[in-house]
Order: structure tokens, then sequence, then C-alpha cells
């Protein structure tokens, strides 16, 4: 098999970032910036939590397609591309909570979809070309989306256009990047690598994906409600829109950043190391409600979260080396499962003066428990670690460039 060129490993690579921008920085976390518009036009915190629950119970579905139908993944990424499009629209043109949940389902479907498959179709491209150390560089589409989205929400609520424009024009600029996304395609070897592969779901992986799930619930209270934390805290609405864009940009380079600390130490330390500043960000708002917890508190969120998800998927393609499509499609599914459980808490609690207070220690006390799994998966993969050294060796090697 020929090594692609380097001209089509930049073009994939650019057509995967184009692909994250448009699912997932900005089809699934635009929601986030436009939240306290919508909320001043009357939408609740209550029905907020249950939006952003129905967007990540369509980002499992989507995850859980990856896992059990093989094949026809580029038509799937397209479609999956065409409905995050359509529902970004759509949600500017919509004035129902109904409507909207049914918006934000359909959305987290095609987020789910597009995310497995453009992921495992750049990471096979690159680990083919030998350019796996690049792979980093894919999820910078999510934080570009961020900090677009913010930026865009910043300048939609100055001019007081309402969330109403902010939705379309988010959705326009999702066309702008379609065809270079569009482009993405299955060559003959990955399909052929989707084909059953024996699992390897050993105890230590199985501690992987579930320390994963917990990053997953630890992360997205803060990562659906920061901008509006921000907007109600006395003195800081202003602030809210640009908490938003300083995780997007912190988010751009952190992934690369993390695999080269998970390379020079570890992805299991270096995971450590990263839910103890993430447990910091979430709280950090709360802890000095000002203009700097809120910009410390957006820092850690957005230099940590993009790496976890980065170091994490290394750390259990280790764990399952042939498991292609299947690894990255059970390790979100564990991630988007409990993606959906932290805005139900959000809307429970949502009655209480101290609700957010809550479901925030809930999420760092979470992100401490997959500490914790990342720690026992250490311990129990260490009676096999001779077994398991030469495959190790063999996925350690490519990064080395």
């Amino acid at each position: 098999m020929s090594r692609p060129s380097d001209s089509s490993m930049i073009y994939t690579l650019f057509g995967g970032i184009a692909a994250l921008i448009i699912v997932h920085g900005i089809g699934r976390f635009a929601y986030t910036p436009i939240l306290p518009l919508m909320r001043e036009d009357g939408l609740t915190l209550e029905q907020g939590g249950w939006l952003a629950a129905a967007n990540y119970v369509g980002y499992l579905l989507g995850a859980l397609v990856t896992v059990f139908f093989h094949g026809e993944r580029t038509r799937r990424l397209r479609i999956g591309l065409l409905v995050s499009i359509a529902t970004t629209a759509l949600m500017g043109l919509t004035h129902a909570v109904e409507g909207w949940l049914l918006l934000r389902l359909a959305s987290g479907i095609g987020n789910g979809v597009v995310f497995v498959y453009a992921a495992n179709l750049v990471l096979e491209r690159l680990a083919q070309a030998g350019r796996s150390a690049l792979g980093g560089l894919l999820y910078a589409g999510v934080g570009s989306g961020i900090a677009l989205s913010g930026l865009l929400v910043l300048q939609v609520d100055a001019a007081g256009w309402g969330w109403q424009a902010a939705w379309l024009a988010l959705a326009a600029i999702c066309v702008l990047l379609l065809r270079p996304a569009w482009q993405l395609q299955a060559g003959p070897a990955a399909v052929a690598a989707g084909n059953a592969a024996p699992s390897a779901w050993t105890p230590a992986y199985l501690l992987v994906v579930a320390g994963y799930g917990c990053a997953g619930l630890g992360y997205i209270v803060s990562m659906t409600f920061l901008p509006a934390i921000v907007r109600n805290t006395p003195g800081m609405g202003s602030f809210a829109a640009l908490s938003w864009v300083i995780v997007g940009l912190a988010a751009i380079p952190s992934s690369v950043f993390w695999s080269w600390l998970a390379q020079r130490y570890g992805e299991v330390r270096a995971l450590l190391l990263a839910y103890g500043l993430q447990a910091i960000g979430v709280m950090a708002p709360i802890w000095w409600p000002n203009k700097l917890g809120a910009a410390s508190g957006a820092l850690l969120l957005g230099g940590t979260f993009l790496g976890i998800v980065t170091m994490a998927m290394m750390l259990a393609r280790k764990h399952d080396p042939h498991g292609g499509s299947r690894t990255v499609g059970v390790m979100t599914s564990a991630y988007g499962l409990a993606q959906i459980i932290g805005p139900l808490i959000t809307a429970a609690l949502a009655a209480r003066s101290d609700g957010m207070l809550l479901a925030l220690q809930i999420a760092t006390l979470t992100l401490i428990a997959g500490a914790a799994c990342l720690i026992g998966s250490a311990l129990t993969s260490r009676p096999a670690r001779s077994h398991a050294f030469n495959a190790f060796a063999k996925e350690k090697q490519p990064c080395r460039t």
C-alpha cells in the first residue's frame, strides 16, 4: 500500500478540521454562548438543561451508530454534516421549546457520527503517512469553532440583533466550510480496517473507558453553562461571550501540547495532570466571582478538555490497538452517556438557589473519580505489561516525527 502524498494528507487534515468546526465547535458548542441570550428571551435554566441533554442524547446515538453499523462511512459522514448545518440554521427560525428539543437531538446524532468517522478517517490517513504525531492538530477544529462562535455572539449581542441572528450567521459559516469537509473519504484500507477485529476489553481498558466517561460528566456542566454563570455574576454580564472565546483560544493548541506531554511522560501521568487542572477550572468562577476567576476557569477548561480527549484516545488505542472506529465509538459513547447526565443534574437542581454550585461540585468530584479510574487502570495493566510491551512500542514509534 502506497503512502498518501503530503498534499493529500494536509488536505485530509484540513477537511477533518473543517468537519469538526461544523459539527462540534459550532453545531454543538455554539449553544453555550447563545444560551444566555435565549434565556433573556424567556428560556428557563431548566429548559436550557433539557435542550443540552437532548443534544447529548443525540451525540450518544450517533456514536453508537458507528459502533454497531459498519460500512458506508463516507456517505454517513456527509449526511451528518448536512444535518448539523440544517439544524443550526433551523434553531434560529424556531421559537418553540419542543422544536428546539428535536433540532438539538438531530444535531447531536449528526455530530456523533461525524466526530467518530472524521477523526478515524484523518487518523488513519496520518498513520499511513507515518505522521501520527499530527493527529492533535485535528482537534484544533473544535477550539476554532468555539472561539469563532464566541466572537460572533459577542458582536451579535453588542449590535442587539438577538439569538436568532447568531444561529443563522453561524450556519452560514458552516456552509462555507462544507466543501473541504465534504472531501473526506474512506479509502480501501480504511474500510477493511472497519471489519470485525477481536476486541481487547481487559479490566484495564474498561477502567480507561470509565475514566473517560467521568471526564465527560466532569467538564460538561461548565461547557454548557459557563457563559450563563458569568452573565449571572454581578458586574460580569459583558464578559460572558468573551469567556467563551477564551475557552476556544485555549483549546486550539491544547491537543498538540498534551500529545507532546503524553509522549514525554506517559498518557496516564499527563491525564492525571489534566484532570486536576480541569477540576480547578470548573470551580474557579465560583471560588473567584470576578473576571480573573472567569478567565482562569475558561483558560483551564479550554486548555484541558480536548487534551483529555486526545490522550484518552491514545491510551485506549494502546489497550485495543486493532479496534479502529470501534474503539473511538466505544470511548465516545461512554463520554456521550456521561454528558447527558450533567445537564440533567443541572436541570434537576435549577429550582434551588445553590443549584449551579451543587452541579459544579458534583462535576468536580466526578473528575476526581475519573482520575482514580486511570490510576486503577495503570495498576491493573502492570501484571500484563510484558505481554503488551511489543504492541505498546509499535503504537509509540510512529509518533516520533
